[in-house]
């Protein structure tokens, strides 16, 4: 999650002893969770993590984690609503 969020790994330190988030960070955790969410729908929830680091021909040979870090989340979803609905991309 560290990678994915940006956030180092003290913060989530903090978090595990108690220590809320800001509301931008629990906005973030929020936001990671309805990804893995989304993805655990269309790919078996123990590939998630290797399917996150493979490059990707539907992200120009990315890895979807370079996608995510580059801000540019919407291709995931676009690409899970793809897939759900079965319209072609």
């Amino acid at each position: 999650m560290v990678c994915l969020t940006g956030f180092s790994p003290r913060s989530v330190a903090k978090w595990s002893q108690g220590e809320t988030p800001s509301p931008k960070q629990e906005k973030a955790l929020v936001e990671m969770n309805r990804l893995f969410d989304g993805l655990a729908r269309v790919i078996e929830p123990a590939q998630v993590g290797r399917w996150l680091t493979q490059p990707n021909s539907a992200f120009d040979g990315f890895t979807p984690l370079q996608v995510v870090e580059r801000g540019e989340l919407d291709r995931i979803w676009r690409m899970l609503y793809d897939l759900e609905s079965g319209q072609p991309s």
